[in-house]
């Protein structure tokens, strides 16, 4: 798909720059902490850049915000985590790495001008947790509430099981059946391949 460009970060979260009108311009989906790779692509390809999308809060989406930019933006409901990432990597890494709390602009997600852009409200994971549907591209990149073969956790910071289901059974099954689901971590996949392969959310479905 030409218009997607993936980078896999070493935490194994995917950074996305996104071509919206198949021209120069494009937007990242997520900043994870090396965005070294993405960036230089952007330079290579002469690219312009009209911000990132942030799907949520966790620093393995978010850590690049600091080596970014442009504008960034993100659901408020998560402006602390994205902030405060030192509790995380803490928990993951053993220590927080010297990591200090951002102290940049983030914008509000919900006030974005972007004509290609529909926002999806989908907690549980976090609960600012979202997804960025492209429909003019027929796809949706879901961070960490959908994956090809699983869903996000639910016990972490600000997750919860109930939020999480109801987000699966009002938000997911409502996508268009032929999206391409391109998640925060592994493979991308189509929405209809996921309801009939990932057991784990299946499992959360309402009969």
């Amino acid at each position: 798909m030409n218009t997607v460009s993936t980078f896999t970060s070493f935490t194994t979260s995917n950074c996305y720059i996104v071509k919206p009108y198949n021209d120069e311009r494009c937007i990242f989906i997520d900043l994870p902490p090396d965005l070294e790779n993405a960036l230089e692509y952007v330079n290579k390809e002469n690219l312009t850049i009209m911000g990132a999308l942030i799907t949520h809060g966790h620093f393995d989406h978010a850590l690049g915000m600091e080596k970014f930019n442009y504008g960034k933006y993100l659901s408020l409901e998560d402006e602390f985590l994205a902030r405060n990432p030192q509790d995380q990597i803490k928990m993951f890494m053993g220590d927080d790495t010297g990591v200090n709390e951002y102290k940049g602009e983030i914008l509000d997600v919900e006030k974005h001008e972007f004509d290609f852009l529909r926002i999806h409200k989908n907690p549980g994971h976090t609960k600012g947790s979202v997804s960025y549907e492209f429909p003019n591209l027929g796809i949706v990149f879901t961070g960490d509430f959908v994956f090809k073969d699983g869903i996000g956790r639910t016990d972490l910071n600000g997750g919860s099981i109930g939020e999480m289901k109801d987000s699966l059974n009002n938000i997911f099954l409502n996508f268009d059946k032929e999206l391409f689901v391109f998640p925060g971590h592994g493979p991308y996949s189509k929405v209809n391949e996921i309801l009939n392969s990932n057991i784990t959310l299946r499992e959360l479905l309402n009969d």
